[in-house]
């Protein structure tokens, strides 16, 4: 009888621990810069996982200091710091490429990186954002409003993951530089007196070739040594790809669920022979 006590808790326990995954989950995310050969790169990636409260911009709002810092020249730490003031129970990281030009761990056109993991659950962390600034631009950014927070688990709380698509209609002018082509940072003989304030509003980006006097980046060497080509750069094209960023489960170590399941017949037997015996 003792034995089969024994069984019946460590099944309950088993069987407890992989009811919960549903409510939590250890997750990785990828990214990846769907750009072709000559077209943009776009900054390390911001991350955050929060209970679908916290705004990193407001369209047709103007831009907080932390989102232009962002969009102008590709600077995470006030987003990260605004997130840790708001989003106490988030889980938030920074996702560079594996490569990218010296000094600079940026996604060059057709790379991809993983993330480590992040354990989170429904309650906290159930809701997905991003922002990464897309390079060389005056202050074009990609990345989601809290009004388009994505979910990550269902109305039951189970885990559904993530595969976004962003476009070039998904791609954000911050409003705060003029769009001047050889005023952007990351582009090889820039003039950085080029850059002017703005003063607009968060907005759909127009596009690389509407430009507010100066050269257009089409034909601009970058950092990384190759020519920007207007073909692979220009995101205005209807359904141009930019990224797909996926955030999936990690799987759970099959020996867990073998031995959840070895102990749940384990427990069938023991009842077969208690009945037996009676």
């Amino acid at each position: 009888m003792k034995k089969l006590q024994k069984a019946l808790i460590a099944v309950i326990a088993s069987t407890t621990l992989l009811s919960s995954a549903s409510q939590a989950a250890m997750v990785e995310v990828e990214v990846t810069n769907l750009f072709e050969t000559d077209g943009l790169a776009f900054t390390p990636v911001w991350m955050g996982f929060h209970d679908g409260n916290f705004d990193t911009f407001d369209v047709g709002s103007s831009a907080s200091n932390s989102l232009q810092a962002l969009a102008e020249g590709g600077d995470l730490s006030g987003i990260m710091a605004d997130f840790n003031a708001t989003s106490p129970n988030g889980k938030q990281g920074v996702l560079t490429a594996p490569s990218g030009f010296a000094g600079a761990p940026v996604f060059e056109p057709g790379e991809s990186a993983v993330s480590s993991t992040f354990d989170i659950n429904a309650a906290d962390n159930g809701y997905f954002s991003f922002l990464s600034m897309l390079i060389p631009t005056n202050d074009a950014f990609i990345g989601n409003d809290d009004a388009m927070a994505y979910s990550l688990f269902d109305t039951n709380d189970q885990f559904v993951g993530l595969d976004i698509l962003v476009i070039g209609s998904n791609v954000w002018d911050s409003g705060t530089e003029l769009n001047r082509g050889y005023g952007s940072p990351f582009l090889a003989g820039a003039d950085a007196e080029a850059r002017q304030d703005e003063n607009g509003v968060v907005a759909q980006h127009a596009g690389l070739t509407v430009l507010s006097g100066g050269l257009s980046i089409f034909g601009g060497n970058t950092p990384a040594g190759y020519s920007i080509d207007q073909a692979a750069a220009d995101f205005t094209a209807q359904g141009f790809e930019v990224a797909r960023i996926t955030v999936n489960q990690v799987p759970v170590p099959a020996s867990l669920g073998l031995f959840a399941l070895g102990m749940l017949g384990f427990t069938t037997i023991k009842r077969r022979s208690s009945t037996s015996n009676v």
